[in-house]
This record gives C-alpha cells, sequence and structure tokens, in this order.
C-alpha cells in the first residue's frame, strides 16, 4: 500500500531528473566551444590548458591550449568573436562586425608567434606550429590569415590519420613533450 502512494513521486523525481539532463545538454550544445573540445580528444594524445611556460627571456608567457598531436606539439590562441572579421597578416588592428556593431582588435598573430618562440626553444628537434582558432560564428570574407582557422578547419587539418603511422609519430614526440612538462615544473619549483 506504501509503495503504490509513493509511485506518483518517483514518477515527478524522475521526470526532474530527465527535464534537467535535458537543458544542461542543451545548454552545453549551445556553447560555441562545445565543438572544439569534442574535436581536441579527437586530434590530441595530450592537451593542457591555461599553461605559464618560460618565455626564453626570463619571464613566462600564457598559452590557451599546447597540444601533442600526430604533426608535431601545437599551441592554440582561442578568440570569441563571433560576426564578420576583416584582418590581415600584415594589418596591426583587426575590425569585427558582430552582433554587439563594430569593434577592433588587435592583430592576435602577433603574441601567437611569441608563444611560439617560447614552445619551440623548450622543444628543440620537434615541429611545432600555432594557430588562432576562432569558434565557427566568426567568419573572415575578405581572406584568412595565414596563421588563423575556425574550429572546423582545425578539425580538418589535424584530422586523424592511419592509426598506425599515428602511433609512431607521437611516440617520437613523446620524449619533447615530456622535456616542455619537466620545464614547466622546474619553473613552478623557483
Amino acid at each position: 500500500m506504501e509503495l503504490l502512494k509513493s509511485w506518483p513521486a518517483l514518477i515527478v523525481l524522475l521526470a526532474a531528473v530527465v527535464i534537467v539532463a535535458g537543458f544542461v545538454t542543451w545548454k552545453r550544445r549551445k556553447n560555441p566551444w562545445y565543438h572544439f573540445e569534442k574535436m581536441l580528444r579527437r586530434i590530441a594524445r595530450e592537451a593542457d590548458r591555461n599553461l605559464m611556460i618560460p618565455d626564453g627571456m626570463g619571464g613566462q608567457i600564457q598559452l590557451d591550449y599546447l597540444l601533442l598531436t600526430s604533426k608535431g606539439i601545437l599551441v592554440l590562441d582561442m578568440r570569441n568573436a563571433p560576426g564578420v572579421i576583416f584582418g590581415g597578416d600584415r594589418m596591426d588592428e583587426w575590425a569585427v562586425m558582430g552582433p554587439g556593431g563594430r569593434y577592433g582588435m588587435k592583430n592576435p598573430q602577433e603574441s601567437l608567434f611569441d608563444r611560439l618562440a617560447a614552445v619551440r626553444s623548450l622543444a628543440e628537434g620537434v615541429p611545432v606550429s600555432g594557430f588562432v582558432v576562432f569558434n565557427d560564428s566568426s567568419e573572415f570574407t575578405k581572406g584568412v590569415p595565414s596563421h588563423v582557422l575556425t574550429v572546423r578547419q582545425l578539425g580538418e587539418m589535424y584530422a586523424p590519420g592511419s592509426k598506425n603511422s599515428d602511433d609512431k609519430l607521437l611516440e617520437a614526440f613523446l620524449p619533447h613533450w615530456q622535456k616542455i612538462h619537466s620545464a614547466l615544473r622546474a619553473a613552478k619549483g623557483s
């Protein structure tokens, strides 16, 4: 008899759990970086976020993402600028025409080059590349600068190849990855 009285409460509780789970999933997929995080798991064997590494001049420099991929070590600078972006390799200031109107942005490639130099100094002998990555709501209508990609383009460029060759390359790059992390631990200890 008591069991029959608790069924309606259980049904309401279960319905509430399903509604909350559905809302959380919907909200997460609406996040402009949802596909980026999903893609990272596909293209990178190892991934670190928000690192401070030695800059080679006695200071430190911040990295948004540092990835170990089958093509080497990848440095990513993330930008969220929904709308149309007008920028170029030799332009100091880029213009963004977004939902909130027009605004300027300093050319993000310049700081990317500093980050690449810092990583290359720690990982000699391994390919190190980097890109400024905009989410897919950004559009470059007048041409894309050389070190800029959208999330979709990054996923296409670093799509996994054959498992066997990717594994061999990753194993070859792993000592360099570990060397970077040794330098990070040493910098934290000082």
